[in-house]
């Protein structure tokens, strides 16, 4: 039997860790052992620390370091909070749960599908967002002039990638009587069937406008020309997958919001039940 503080009512069982006579919150088994809340928070607390020193090491905008933090930080937090209900429901004897009707079964579903949309959505955007802002820093304020790139051969490459076979289109040329390399893939909109048929689309000597960034090195230094300069392009792909992931992620967040009130609005009922009963 356990008895509760405010009102003396003893039961064997406190659902919810709640008394049913005068509604205060029973003492849980957290309380019992100190220090555990301040142990449990460090060690949730280590992949905010490692999302956030890794996008400052890369020089993230400060925005997104805080919008990611704020989204490691919140599971962080229920995971301490479900840490905290284990710990109660091994303190307390429990009666054994009562069956839950379809329609909370459905939520329960509704609501794992929306949070892993939401994660997916907030990792997608966050890589894109990412791969456009390094591409967009490395030709921030670099000089450069455009010219032509005339090729000498062609290159088609496959090679073992994590996610299945990595396909490299390249070639070396002149440009402006230095040999340089360059990536067809901008240039060709499409990644060709094989050698061959590189060879056919892109054949030696093929003329192609470029842009000439002389700072860089490697295939940076050659750029398609295309409808805005690399910088402007890849800068305006960073805002839009900023823009639409921001909205996307607000509108999954707020349906996962509507769908745990809904959730938790269905399950006041057997709970009140389950007081009523003790």
């Amino acid at each position: 039997m356990h008895k509760c503080a405010a009102c003396g009512f003893e039961s064997d069982d406190f659902p919810g860790s709640i008394c049913p006579q005068c509604g205060k919150k029973f003492a849980t088994g957290m309380n019992l052992v100190p220090g555990m809340n301040r142990g449990l928070f460090l060690i949730t607390l280590l992949p905010v620390v490692a999302v956030v020193g890794f996008m400052s090491a890369f020089h993230v905008p400060p925005a997104m370091i805080v919008f990611c933090g704020v989204g490691t930080l919140l599971p962080a937090i229920l995971a301490l909070r479900s840490r905290g209900a284990l710990t109660v429901v091994k303190s307390f004897p429990r009666r054994p749960p009562s069956p839950q009707p379809t329609s909370v079964k459905l939520l329960d579903v509704a609501i794992g599908l929306c949070g892993f949309c939401f994660l997916a959505c907030l990792l997608f955007c966050f890589v894109a967002f990412l791969n456009s802002y390094m591409v967009y820093r490395r030709f921030q304020g670099q000089p450069y002039h455009a010219t032509a790139f005339q090729v000498l051969r062609p290159y088609y490459q496959i090679s073992a990638g994590m996610h299945g076979p990595d396909i490299q289109v390249y070639a070396r040329g002149l440009v402006e009587g230095n040999k340089e390399w360059m990536d067809l893939l901008p240039y060709l909109k499409r990644t060709p069937n094989g050698q061959g048929e590189l060879n056919d689309l892109v054949p030696q000597g093929t003329v192609i406008p470029v842009y000439l960034f002389p700072n860089l090195k490697g295939r940076m230094r050659v750029q398609v020309i295309g409808a805005l300069p690399p910088a402007e392009t890849n800068y305006n792909a960073e805002m839009l997958a900023l823009r639409k992931g921001s909205i996307a992620l607000a509108a999954l967040g707020a349906l996962l919001f509507v769908l745990v009130l809904i959730r938790r609005s269905c399950a006041a009922p057997a709970t009140q039940a389950m007081a009523a009963g003790a």
